[in-house]
C-alpha cells in the first residue's frame, strides 16, 4: 500500500485567502484527457486479463450478472494551473447513464502510469480485445507493463466517495481534503499525475453502473474536474511552496490571537 503524501492541508485554504488578499482565486473546469475501464472475474482468474475499453462511450463499475467486475480510470490535464498555485478546492462531475443498484462510488489516487489505448467495448459493458497501449486488470500498459497489484496501483484510502441512486443524472464528488491534496501534488509534480480509479460495489451481481466517458457523443455528459486555486500575484519572483504558505498562514493566525 502506498502512503498518502500531504501537501497543503485543506483547512489552511481559508486562512491563506485571508492573509493573501492580492492572490485572486481562479476557478476552471478541466476535461478528462484519458479514461478507461478494466475487467475481471469475481474469482480473480485471468479470463479478462486481455480485455480493455479505452475508447468506448461509457465508463463501467460494479458487477454484471455473469460475475464480471469493472473499475474505471480517469485522468485530467492540469497544465492550465500555473506552477506555485495553491489549490483550495477540487470536485469531479460525471453523468450516470444507467444504474442497477444504489451504491457508493469511490475515487482512489492512482500511483502508476496507465494507457487509454484503442480498444472499444461499445455498449455491452464487457470490453474488447486489448491491444498495445491499453490498460487491463493485469496490465497498466498492455502487453509488457503489468500493474504492481492486479486491478490497479492505487491508494486504498479513498480520496472521495459519493452515493448514487438515480439515473440518468449527474454524479458529483464534492471537494475533500484528499482531493485537494491529490490535485495539489499533481500541480507541484506534474509527472505524478496518474488520475483516479473509480470503484463501486464489487460483491453480489447485477449492481452495475454505467457513466458517460470522455468519448461520449454528448459533450455536456463527459467527466470534468473543477479546481479553485490561488495563483501567484504578478511580479512575484519565486512563488512560495504550498507547505511554506500553510506555515505562514498558521503563524499569522496565532499572532492575531496573541494580540487579542
Amino acid at each position: 500500500m502506498t502512503s498518502r503524501r500531504h501537501t497543503l492541508p485543506a483547512l489552511a485554504a481559508a486562512p491563506l485567502a485571508a492573509v493573501l488578499p492580492a492572490h485572486a482565486a481562479t476557478v476552471a473546469d478541466f476535461a478528462a484527457v484519458a479514461d478507461a475501464t478494466i475487467f475481471a472475474n469475481q474469482n480473480g482468474d485471468s479470463t479478462y486479463d486481455a480485455v480493455a475499453d479505452g475508447q468506448g462511450g461509457s465508463l463501467w463499475t460494479s458487477v454484471l450478472a455473469a460475475g464480471v467486475v469493472r473499475r474505471a480510470l480517469l485522468r485530467f490535464d492540469l497544465s492550465g494551473i500555473p506552477a506555485g498555485a495553491v489549490v483550495l478546492e477540487a470536485s469531479i462531475e460525471a453523468f450516470m447513464i444507467r444504474l442497477r443498484e444504489p451504491q457508493a462510488l469511490t475515487l482512489h489516487r492512482v500511483t502508476a502510469a496507465w494507457g487509454e489505448g484503442a480498444a472499444n467495448g461499445g455498449d455491452a459493458g464487457v470490453g474488447a480485445a486489448a491491444g498495445p497501449g491499453d490498460c487491463t486488470w493485469s496490465h497498466r500498459i498492455w502487453p509488457h507493463q503489468p500493474w504492481g497489484r492486479r486491478g490497479g496501483d492505487y491508494l486504498l484510502s479513498a480520496s472521495a466517495s459519493t452515493p448514487v441512486s438515480g439515473w440518468p443524472a449527474p454524479v458529483v464528488w464534492a471537494s475533500t481534503p484528499a482531493l485537494v491534496d491529490d490535485v495539489q501534488g499533481w500541480v507541484d509534480t506534474p509527472a505524478s499525475n496518474h488520475g483516479w480509479l473509480m470503484i463501486g460495489i464489487e460483491s453480489g451481481s447485477q449492481n452495475a453502473s454505467r457513466l458517460a466517458s470522455r468519448h461520449s457523443t454528448s459533450p455536456s455528459a463527459r467527466p470534468r474536474l473543477r479546481v479553485r486555486w490561488i495563483e501567484p500575484a504578478p511580479g512575484e519572483d519565486v512563488p512560495l511552496p504550498a507547505w511554506a504558505l500553510a506555515l505562514f498562514a498558521g503563524a499569522a493566525a496565532l499572532a492575531l490571537r496573541h494580540r487579542r
